[in-house]
């Protein structure tokens, strides 16, 4: 068969044009629209003056498990089955980068018992390090004395009686508090000693941990903005199931492995920190947990990306107030050098990628822009970044984050007593969308900070005439397995169902209208419910 030349170049034309157009083709949504227009479930019925009970969209409004799986009751099976690495180099004063971090727990565990004595008690924790604070957390937690954390430079609670006290001397001072027995950890000889004195104990068989014990036993104390918060075993696994629901298992699975190298910023000395490193744990995620400056610059987060004793990271949590901005003035820095014709054509092109639903970093734009910048920056494995709110944040920056980094960009909202996100935004969700009785965009406009999360009630206590007319606003109250029991927070943060049908009083007791009713969380927090079931601040 005989090709003349007419015909070939008509050939070779038609499959460029078909290879172009399969590489500029817009790729389809990666959720489901119908999703995003109902991210919450209403409850068929209201009170007075408050909105209908809102829960997650995934369980159709029947109630999480307190567990994410069976076999994980209390703080001990988390740790029994983790295979979690810290990395980042050195950190603090046992970490070098690589070791297990269960190891190094039941080492520092019989080393602190021993220095402790067999008396068991509770012990005050105020580390400044967040991996010593780990670590010193979990090692009291799972033996016989319990810890009591507080973050660096808080006060402590009037009246708090502890056995002993374990931390810095500039943390102590800051926290005014002083008691008899105390093991300082300022000098960092002192530290490896104790270390190595609990790893020959271990060796001899001298193992000081607790017996696991049962879901409700209370195995940590955890201050708060001024509020004494006791977390049972079931109060952490139920932040598990909470925080394991920010990862969509569609299109395909999103959850940390063994693989991920997750980037903390958060304290784990702070409730929400906690659970955060919980997570890592359990999913047997390496993990690191830097510090930054009060207020970091561009270049503290370009050299936090930068460590060469870490592998680079591919999950990164931190807050909104101290890293959005930091980071939105690196990614400008790094396209300062670039021709503003290809800047702008580069960042339209994913702007219509994003309408579309898609965030990728497989595309035309990123082969031409964005992966070199995100190579300078050393985020080129980087699968999602979760922003903590409050505050909100700009729209238009999440979206020049999102086509710089490629990957999604998710709002949380981080409540100071909760050990997971209140709420928090779907992965895939990357609409623009105007705030509640707004018509249109202006450009300024700040993003939702998601749907209640998964194993999170909440509702909205406010104008009976707004929710009337179809604006649910007002004080979000949530009511939560991962909070303590009501009994053992303050009345002047609870909310009582008082219309509620009550239990009859036992032979001998007065009836009471409070005592059986439900009790939700008081947040002080103000926002407004939309039509797809997201919470915006106000």
């Amino acid at each position: 068969m005989q090709v003349d030349n007419a015909t070939l170049a008509l050939a070779s034309a038609v499959a460029v044009a078909l290879a172009v157009n399969y590489k500029l083709r817009p790729p389809a949504p990666q959720v489901n629209p119908f999703l995003l227009g109902r991210q919450s479930v209403a409850s068929p019925t209201r009170d007075q003056g408050e909105s209908p009970v809102y829960t997650n969209y995934s369980n159709g409004g029947v109630r999480a498990p307190y567990r994410p799986d069976r076999n994980i009751r209390t703080l001990r099976d988390i740790l029994d089955q983790s295979g979690t690495v810290l990395e980042g180099g050195q950190r603090g004063l046992w970490i070098q980068g690589g070791e297990k971090l269960v190891e190094v727990v039941t080492g520092l565990r019989a080393g602190l018992v021993q220095r402790l004595g067999g008396e068991a008690g509770r012990v005050l924790v105020a580390l400044e390090d967040p991996t010593d604070a780990l670590l010193v957390i979990l090692a009291l937690a799972t033996s016989s004395h319990k810890p009591v954390v507080v973050p660096a430079g808080a006060g402590v609670p009037s009246g708090l009686d502890v056995l002993a006290v374990v931390g810095t001397s500039a943390a102590l001072a800051a926290s005014s508090f002083s008691t008899g027995r105390q093991i300082l950890l300022d000098d960092a000889e002192e530290a490896k000693d104790l270390l190595t004195e609990g790893r020959r104990l271990m060796s001899e068989g001298k193992d000081s941990a607790a017996e696991k014990g049962d879901a409700n036993d209370v195995v940590l104390t955890m201050v708060s903005d001024g509020v004494s918060l006791d977390f049972t075993n079931q109060n952490l696994t139920a932040s598990l199931v909470s925080w394991l629901s920010l990862f969509p298992v569609s299109p395909k699975p999103t959850k940390p492995t063994l693989k991920d190298y997750v980037v903390s910023l958060h304290h784990p000395s702070t409730p929400f920190g906690l659970g955060l490193a919980l997570l890592a744990i359990f999913q047997s995620a390496s993990l690191s947990l830097p510090t930054l400056p009060a207020e970091p610059t561009p270049e503290d987060i370009l050299a936090l990306f930068s460590l060469k004793s870490a592998p680079p990271a591919t999950l990164i949590f931190a807050p909104a107030k101290t890293f959005v901005d930091p980071l939105y003035k690196l990614v400008l820095q790094q396209l300062d050098g670039d021709a503003s014709f290809i800047v702008r054509h580069a960042r339209d092109g994913k702007l219509r990628l994003l309408r579309e639903g898609t965030v990728s970093k497989q595309t035309f734009w990123d082969s031409i822009l964005w992966k070199g910048l995100r190579k300078d920056i050393n985020l080129t494995s980087l699968r999602a970044i979760y922003l903590s709110s409050p505050p909100a944040i700009e729209q238009s920056r999440l979206d020049t984050l999102r086509c710089a980094l490629g990957c999604p960009t998710v709002v949380s909202y981080e409540h100071p007593l909760l050990l997971a996100p209140l709420s928090v935004g779907h992965m895939f969700d990357v609409q623009r969308l105007p705030p509640p009785g707004v018509q249109r965009l202006v450009g300024d406009e700040k993003s939702h900070v998601g749907a209640p999360t998964v194993g999170m009630e909440v509702k909205l206590r406010g104008d009976e005439a707004d929710m009337a007319d179809g604006r649910i606003r007002g004080e979000i109250l949530v009511r939560t397995p991962v909070l303590p029991a009501p009994t053992l927070l303050p009345s002047s943060l609870l909310l009582t169902d008082e219309s509620l049908p009550q239990l009859p009083p036992y032979p001998g007791q007065a009836a009471s209208t409070t005592s059986a009713g439900q009790k939700w969380l008081r947040t002080g927090v103000l926002a407004e419910m939309s039509t797809e079931g997201t919470l915006w601040l106000q």
